[in-house]
C-alpha cells in the first residue's frame, strides 16, 4: 500500500552504504538521473487527464477558462498556507479549516490544499483528516460540469469511500436559467446573495455531483485559491446566443453596481467575492495575468486590493520557456499571496522568477526557498520589494525587469515630466488593418505606409514606406486615416528580441499599422528639427526604460503599447530645450540617419546605440555611467534576450 515496502527497502540500502566518495558518486548520478525523467514530458503526473480537458477546452478564449499547472498549484498552496496559525498535530482544529475555490475548473488548487494538509497533518488519524476534507473542508464552484466533475473525480483519489454526493462541489449556471429565465454569471452570484442571505428566502442554489440542485451550503472560510476567468469585456460571453450575451451583460452591471470594479475583466468581481466571504483572519492566493499589475484600467482593483489586503507576495515568471503557470495559455500570468490587511504592515515581496518550476517537487523546492529567503542563492530567481506607499497607490511597477538596478534606474532616474502634452499621439494599427488595404502606388486614394514592423526595412533612424494602402470601398473612416499621414512614428508593438527601433521618421507622410503617428506640439524649433530630436531621444537606453516600464505586461517579450500608456512615457521637457539643445540632437539624427543599428538584445556593442545615448547624455545632462549600466542590464534581460537570466553576467569591460 502506497509504495511503503519499496520507499523501505530504498532508504535501507541507502543507509547500509559506505561512507566513501564512490557511493556518493553513485547517489549523486541516481539523484540526477531521477530528476532527470522527473522533468521529462511525462512530468505533469496523475494530472494527465486534468490537462488533456484543458487544452480541449475550445471557448477557453471567450470564457477565461485557464487550468493551473501542477507546479504552480503546489508553489501557490505552499506559501498560502505559510505562517497560518496551526496546531497541526489538534485534529478538531485542523478540520476546522474551510478552503474555497470559486472557479475550481479541474481542481488542480483544491488538490494541491488537500496535498499539504495531508503531509502537513500529525493528528495519528490521516483517514480521517482525508474524509473531513471532502466532506467538511473543500469547497469549490464551476459552471462547467464536466470539470467540477473531474475535481470530484480527483479528490476522490484522496478518500475513496467519500461519496460524491458529500463533496461540496457545486455546477452553477452561466446563462439562463431554464426554471426561472433570469440570466445567471456562475459564483459571482454569490455577490449578491452574502448582502441578501437573511432576507432573500430563495438562497442560491447549485448542484451537487450525484445529487439534485438544492441551496448552497456556503460560509465564511479561511483561504481562498483561485484562477478565475480572465476575459476582455469585448470578448466575454461571445461564445453565447447575443440575446444570452446582452442578457449577461445586464445581470454583470446589476452585480457590479457600487462595487469597486469595472467591466473590462470579470475576474476582478472573483477579488470581491474571495474578500466578502472571507474570516477576518483569512489568506487569499490568485493566479491573475501580468498585465494586470502594470494596465492602467487595473489600477482602481491593485488600489482596492491594497485597501482590504496586505499583498504579502507577488511571483512574476521571467523563464522565457514558462511565462505562464496555466496549462493552456501563453500569456505571462502571476501569483498572488494576500492576507487581511493590518495597521503595521510589511514591503510586498516582488518574486521575478528566472527559472519556473516545471514539476511538483521543483515548485515545492522554490517555495521552500521563497520563504527562507534564498531564491537568489540557488537561481531561482530574484527577490524585490515594494513600499506599503507605493502598493496604496497601486504602483507596482517594479515587475517590469528582471534586475532590481535596472528597475531602480528606470523608476527613480528617468526624466520626470511625460510625454503627455508634448506631442500628439494617434494610434491606428487596428484602424489600418480593418479599414485600408495594400495597393499600387498609382491607384486612387493611395498613401505611403509602414503597414508591418518589419525589423530588416526599420533598421535606421530614417526608414521609407514598406507599402501603399488605400480605403476598402465605401469606406469613408478610411479617408480620415490618410488625413493622419505624418513624418513622425512611434512604436505600438514590437518584438524585444529582434526591435532595432523604437521610433523613427519616415522620409514621406507616411501612415502605419504597428507605428502610432505623431504630431509635434508648436516649439520654438521647427517641426523637422523637433522630430528628428525626438527620434534620437526615444532610441536612447532611458527613453527605452521609460516606455518598458510602462508597457502593457501580457507577454513580456512582446510589448503592447496603448496611447495611455505612450503618453506616460518619462520625456524631458520638449520646451525647456535650449535651440542649442535641439540643434545638437539633430545633428546627431542627420549623422546616424542613414546608419543600420543592432537588435536590441546587441544595443551594448551597437555603434550607432552608443552614439545615440552618448548624445543624449551630452545634450540633455543625463549620467553617461548610468546610461552604460543601464545599456548593459537592458542587453541581459530575458524579454530582451529571449534566454534565461544569467546570475553571473561577464563583467562590463569583457563586454565592451
Amino acid at each position: 500500500m502506497d509504495y511503503k515496502h519499496i520507499l523501505e527497502w530504498s532508504c535501507a540500502i541507502l543507509r547500509a552504504l559506505p561512507k566513501s566518495p564512490n557511493s556518493n558518486a553513485a547517489v549523486q548520478i541516481i539523484a540526477e538521473a531521477a530528476i532527470e525523467i522527473q522533468s521529462a514530458s511525462g512530468k505533469q503526473h496523475h494530472d494527465l487527464v486534468g490537462i488533456t480537458f484543458c487544452q480541449s477546452v475550445e471557448t477557453a478564449k471567450s470564457d477565461g477558462s485557464m487550468y493551473t499547472t501542477i507546479p504552480a498549484a503546489t508553489l501557490l498552496s505552499t506559501l498560502l498556507f505559510d505562517g497560518l496559525d496551526m496546531d497541526w498535530t489538534n485534529y478538531e482544529q485542523v478540520t476546522s479549516l474551510r478552503i474555497v475555490d470559486f472557479a475550481c475548473g479541474t481542481g488542480t488548487l483544491l488538490i494541491a490544499c488537500a496535498n499539504y494538509i495531508l503531509h502537513r497533518e500529525q493528528t495519528g488519524q490521516p483517514e480521517k483528516v482525508a474524509q473531513a476534507l471532502l466532506e467538511k473542508m473543500l469547497y469549490g464552484f464551476d459552471v462547467n460540469n464536466r470539470a467540477i466533475f473531474q475535481t470530484a473525480t480527483g479528490l476522490g483519489m484522496i478518500a475513496p469511500s467519500v461519496a460524491f454526493s458529500k463533496m461540496h462541489l457545486y455546477s452553477l449556471i452561466l446563462g439562463i436559467d431554464p426554471k426561472d429565465g433570469k440570466a445567471k454569471l456562475g459564483a459571482l452570484e454569490l455577490l449578491q446573495e452574502l448582502g441578501q442571505l437573511s432576507l432573500n428566502p430563495r438562497p442560491l442554489t447549485g448542484t451537487r455531483i450525484d445529487a439534485e440542485p438544492a441551496p448552497i451550503e456556503v460560509d465564511k472560510f479561511h483561504l481562498a485559491i483561485m484562477n478565475p476567468p480572465y476575459t476582455r469585456g469585448d470578448i466575454r460571453h461571445k461564445q453565447l446566443d447575443r440575446n444570452i450575451e446582452k442578457r449577461l451583460r445586464e445581470r454583470e452591471a446589476q452585480l457590479y453596481y457600487n462595487q469597486p470594479m469595472n467591466q473590462s475583466s470579470n475576474a476582478n468581481g472573483f477579488f470581491v467575492l474571495a474578500e466578502k466571504y472571507l474570516e477576518t483572519n483569512g489568506r487569499i492566493a490568485f493566479v491573475m495575468p501580468m498585465a494586470m499589475s502594470t494596465n492602467p484600467s487595473a489600477a482602481k482593483m491593485r488600489r482596492w486590493l491594497a485597501k482590504r489586503f496586505f499583498i504579502q507576495y507577488i511571483i512574476i515568471s521571467y523563464d522565457p520557456k514558462r511565462i505562464f503557470h496555466s496549462g493552456n495559455t501563453g500569456i505571462g500570468e502571476m501569483l498572488l499571496v494576500l492576507k487581511r490587511r493590518k495597521k503595521v504592515r510589511a514591503a510586498t515581496q516582488v518574486i521575478k522568477l528566472t527559472t519556473n518550476p516545471n514539476t511538483a517537487s521543483g515548485a515545492a523546492a522554490c517555495a521552500s526557498k521563497i520563504l527562507e529567503r534564498a531564491i537568489e542563492k540557488h537561481e531561482w530567481g530574484i527577490i524585490d520589494r515594494i513600499s506599503p506607499t507605493e502598493m496604496d497607490a497601486g504602483n507596482w511597477n517594479a515587475v517590469q525587469f528582471t534586475s532590481n538596478e535596472l528597475y531602480r534606474i528606470a523608476e527613480k532616474e528617468l526624466w520626470n515630466s511625460q510625454l503627455k502634452n508634448q506631442i500628439i499621439i494617434t494610434t491606428l494599427g487596428s484602424s489600418i488593418r480593418v479599414n485600408m488595404k495594400k495597393c499600387h502606388p498609382n491607384a486612387i486614394y493611395a498613401t505611403p505606409a509602414l503597414y508591418d514592423h518589419n525589423v530588416n526595412h526599420c533598421n535606421k533612424l530614417e526608414v521609407e514606406p514598406d507599402c501603399h494602402v488605400h480605403p476598402k470601398t465605401n469606406n469613408p473612416s478610411g479617408i480620415n486615416i490618410l488625413r493622419k499621414a505624418n513624418y513622425l512614428r512611434l512604436v505600438e508593438r514590437s518584438r524585444l528580441t529582434t526591435v532595432k527601433n523604437f521610433a523613427c521618421r519616415t522620409t514621406v507622410p507616411t501612415v502605419g499599422s504597428a507605428w502610432s503617428t505623431v504630431s509635434v506640439v508648436a516649439h520654438h524649433a521647427s517641426a523637422a528639427s523637433v522630430e528628428k530630436a525626438i527620434v534620437i531621444i526615444l532610441n536612447s537606453t532611458p527613453s527605452k526604460l521609460g516606455m518598458l516600464l510602462v508597457r502593457s505586461n501580457k507577454i513580456p517579450s512582446y510589448p503592447q503599447f496603448s496611447k495611455d500608456g505612450l503618453e506616460r512615457i518619462p520625456f524631458p521637457r520638449l520646451r525647456d530645450l535650449k535651440p542649442s539643445q535641439i540643434e545638437g540632437l539633430v545633428k546627431s539624427y542627420d549623422a546616424l540617419r542613414e546608419k543600420e543599428r543592432l537588435s536590441l538584445p546587441q544595443a551594448h556593442k551597437c555603434p550607432v546605440q552608443i552614439a545615440i545615448d552618448d548624445a543624449v547624455c551630452e545634450h540633455l545632462h543625463f549620467d553617461k555611467q548610468l546610461c552604460l549600466q543601464a545599456r548593459h542590464l537592458l542587453s541581459q534581460e530575458p524579454m530582451v534576450t529571449g534566454k534565461r537570466y544569467q546570475f553571473n553576467p561577464p563583467p562590463q569591460a569583457a563586454l565592451l
